[in-house]
């Protein structure tokens, strides 16, 4: 047998070996980098493509009034999610694996809407839901905006959850003047927080949620996120901070995750006169309930994405939050069901 006899099943073996331990194919060359000078549009990275190649860690991937930074680690991935003045229809994740950078937006107006979902029994009874116990009389009827938020099953997820405590720090300098002392403010910051945490809904259905949270007091550190909604880099703290918001944002979150496993997140309020009030009530104007805007960001604290505000704008995870209301302190129907399904104790 000839030489080239004698290696030929050497060769196959070799081949046959790199398909059983699943060697993935080469990504994409250098020539499909996105050209762009500065900020990179996130549809120049609906495909992934090669990241030590194209010179992407670090690079800023934006999408309206989004951004963020492509993560410096392998297997990392950075989410920005908030709300604004007149909607916000989508949220950005930027993801690295495996080699490559990829952008991911969602429009909550383009996926299929989950059709509204019955209360179940085992996370507890909402409005219209038939008891086996007699029903008490009820102290007031229930108004049309609390039916309709009970009644809607709608939810989205961003694909990422807290394994752990998510321990959190504010900070006090940046609060605008017009919020009158930092006490109050940071109590309402720290009610919303909670109604996350411990599920309060509209709905009355038992908060028994595995997630947790702790208010870790005053920092000096300001939340790693810029003023063009830019998501920056980690700094391992966890930080709730008013300052500059552009594109019409009132609050913006980012998370920074790994395999589903959220390692860190921020929160950024906006600074702008007369933004929010603490107490919407008679003689409100283009003002927002900071309480009710800071539960809407800590759901994405958590985890949870946008539904439409057409479809399901009595939901606090609605892309559209109303001026003048104190209606979303707490979660809905859908609001709820979905934390319930990520962070269910039964």
């Amino acid at each position: 047998m000839n030489r080239r006899g004698l290696l030929l099943p050497t060769v196959v073996a070799l081949v046959a070996a790199a398909a059983l331990v699943g060697v993935a194919p080469a990504v994409s060359s250098a020539d499909d980098c996105p050209e762009a000078s500065g900020v990179i549009p996130a549809s120049a990275l609906a495909s992934p493509v090669p990241a030590r190649a194209c010179d992407l860690p670090g690079a800023v991937v934006a999408a309206g009034p989004l951004a963020v930074r492509v993560p410096l680690r392998e297997g990392e991935s950075v989410t920005a999610a908030g709300s604004a003045r007149t909607g916000h229809p989508a949220t950005l994740t930027v993801e690295r694996r495996s080699g490559t950078v990829r952008a991911r937006i969602r429009q909550p107006d383009t996926g299929p809407t989950p059709r509204p979902r019955p209360p179940v029994s085992r996370m507890g009874r909402a409005h219209g839901q038939p008891s086996d116990e007699p029903a008490a009389a009820p102290t007031s009827a229930p108004t049309e905006a609390a039916t309709v938020r009970c009644g809607d099953g709608a939810g989205a997820w961003l694909g990422t959850r807290w394994n752990g405590t998510y321990r959190w720090t504010m900070r006090p300098t940046g609060v605008p003047g017009y919020l009158g002392a930092v006490g109050p403010v940071r109590d309402a910051v720290r009610a919303a927080a909670n109604a996350v945490d411990q599920g309060h809904n509209s709905c009355g259905l038992a908060g028994d949620l595995a997630l947790s949270q702790r208010y870790s007091g005053e920092t000096v550190r300001d939340a790693g996120i810029n003023a063009d909604g830019t998501c920056g880099e980690r700094d391992e703290r966890n930080v709730v901070a008013f300052g500059r918001l552009d594109g019409g944002l009132l609050a913006l979150t980012c998370l920074w995750w790994s395999r589903g496993r959220t390692v860190e997140s921020d929160v950024r309020i906006s600074d702008a006169p007369n933004m929010f009030t603490l107490n919407p009530a008679a003689g409100c104007s283009g003002s927002w309930d900071l309480q009710g805007t800071l539960t809407h960001e800590f759901g994405h604290v958590f985890g949870l994405g946008h539904v439409s505000y057409a479809e399901h704008g009595e939901l606090t995870m609605s892309d559209g939050l109303p001026a003048c209301t104190a209606n979303f302190r707490t979660l809905g129907l859908g609001d709820y069901q979905t934390l319930k399904g990520q962070y269910g104790t039964t």
